[in-house]
């Protein structure tokens, strides 16, 4: 076990990247974060990273599968990297199973983090002591029942409140439970969740969602309700419900809002470019797991509308040749109206692990992945357009609830290989389901609101991971960016109207019920 002083703080810069362009309305810069490898010989190299990260007044600090980083925001230098593990047991608690995320609270400029035990039954809490993420932390934790699987344990802050989500497993899918902790329970001294309220839904209740995401919100505006918006258990659209009561026990659910948003189905695996070993042509290289409708990013309000994005497989197109795409949605945080809706797709890509992030004045930056079978390299950047591409685009939220593109695709960083999979380099699993990013995850700088950091994943190239380095153990390795945009003095361009709301979807949903393992 590495302690925080003998993990060292590391200052060399990691592949910093600077752009700019006459083209582009913002600039952003680059490094490099946390890799496979990196966690494999700290905590654990589990697939897929559970890309999470989170802007402070001076750091930026990553979660992922295996371990806990943080960086200098203004240098990317790495401060430190440690295993995920000691992260949590320096503030009493058994370990670190992974599922974590983080955020900083713009409220009382301190950081807090979830995730799993060291027992998957348990959700571990940590709350940091100041806004320096290298200092001192306490923790707590929920306890479930001990056969149970408290899964995708979700995380969400406002002015009063912290909602957390989880699919209950055990081992088949049994239901979710939504869990509402006051604010100053968890921030006024050593954490607690005796004040905790919580609400259990079975599988066989009325349906409360699926991987419950509760609404961030940084500007205080929802008093003593937390509102949230979620993906519905047993069918293929969109609920809406809040919480009231969060700064206190005794919260009160509200009835759910059904957003009546079908029109797509399950999601196919994403495309990649490379031939793989044994293949004549690349149309089977669909191994990239885009996971389902769930949210994987927060979504977040601002100026009484909630914003929120997540991947879909439209209807009407042939399953075998649809591609994903990222739908988003901007709804009147009171009624749940919807305001507009749009998608981010087109081009023979798929589009998926959207996540984003608003300031207070309406200014919005997403983040995604993109990939597809292109060979061709129309950059000239030495890679084949269609490997998977860690991407962002900048929109302007106005006072109707309507999103306007600015400026073009901001490209972060291209995978260094167009053949990400499971297994040997030499052998194809096509069994094995390649899952990508599960998480991702915009924020605002709480002391620049015209800077928003993004982190995504990105294939690596292919590493060994044998500890003798004899070439053995040679694996698919990903790895997480971290990008920082700055959107001062941006104009829309006019049209850039490409994503702006679109007419609703008439084909009706079918049902479907969360069964299989924990995932």
């Amino acid at each position: 076990m590495r302690s925080m002083l003998a993990c060292g703080r590391w200052l060399a810069l990691a592949s910093l990247t600077v752009v700019a362009s006459a083209a582009q309305a913002a600039s952003w810069w680059g490094f490099e974060g946390t890799a496979q490898k990196d966690n494999f010989f700290l905590d654990g190299a589990f697939r897929p990273p559970d890309t999470m990260g989170a802007v402070g007044t001076t750091q930026f600090m990553e979660t992922s599968n295996g371990s806990v980083a943080i960086y200098d925001k203004n240098t990317g230098a790495l401060l430190l990297r440690e295993k995920a593990s000691a992260f949590w047991q320096r503030m009493g608690l058994s370990g670190s199973a992974g599922d974590q995320r983080i955020l900083f609270d713009h409220y009382t400029q301190r950081w807090i983090a979830n995730g799993f035990c060291a027992q998957t039954n348990e959700v571990c809490i940590g709350v940091s002591d100041t806004s320096n993420a290298l200092g001192t932390w306490k923790g707590t934790k929920i306890t479930t029942a001990a056969n149970n699987v408290a899964d995708y344990p979700t995380l969400s802050v406002t002015q009063n409140g912290v909602l957390i989500g989880v699919n209950n497993f055990a081992p088949s899918f049994t239901g979710t439970t939504l869990y509402s902790i006051p604010k100053a329970d968890l921030f006024g001294g050593a954490p607690t969740v005796a004040n905790m309220s919580s609400f259990t839904t079975s599988s066989a209740a009325s349906d409360r969602g699926f991987a419950i995401q509760g609404v961030t919100n940084w500007t205080g505006e929802t008093g003593n309700a937390h509102n949230v918006l979620t993906v519905s258990r047993d069918q293929f659209d969109l609920l809406a419900y809040r919480v009231n009561g969060v700064s206190a026990a005794g919260a009160t659910q509200s009835a759910v809002v059904d957003l009546n948003r079908p029109g797509y189905t399950f999601n196919g695996r994403g495309r990649q470019p490379d031939t793989l070993p044994g293949q004549a042509n690349n149309t089977g290289n669909r191994l990239v797991d885009a996971l389902d409708d769930r949210l994987s990013g927060m979504p977040v309000q601002v100026d009484g509308k909630i914003i929120g994005i997540h991947t879909v497989t439209p209807t009407g197109v042939p399953s075998a040749n649809a591609f994903t795409e990222l739908r988003w949605y901007v709804l009147d945080a009171t009624s749940f109206a919807t305001l507009s809706q749009g998608t981010i797709s087109g081009g023979n890509y798929d589009y998926y692990q959207g996540s984003l992030a608003v300031n207070a004045t309406g200014d919005v930056v997403i983040g995604y992945n993109r990939s597809g079978s292109q060979t061709t390299d129309s950059d000239g950047d030495g890679k084949a357009d269609g490997r998977i591409t860690f991407a962002g685009l900048q929109m302007k939220l106005d006072g109707a609830g309507n999103l306007t593109q600015i400026g073009s695709e901001m490209v972060f960083r291209v995978s260094d290989v167009g053949d990400y999979r499971c297994g040997a380099q030499n052998t194809v699993d096509n069994a094995c389901r390649q899952r990508w990013g599960d998480y991702a995850q915009v924020t605002v700088d709480p002391n620049n609101p015209n800077v928003f950091y993004a982190i995504g994943e990105y294939a690596a190239s292919w590493a060994d991971f044998s500890a003798a380095q004899n070439g053995s153990l040679i694996r698919a390795n990903w790895h997480t960016y971290v990008a920082a945009v700055n959107i001062a003095g941006a104009i829309p361009e006019p049209g850039t109207y490409a994503l702006m709301a679109l007419g609703l979807l008439a084909v009706g949903a079918r049902a479907r019920r969360r069964q299989g393992a924990a995932a």
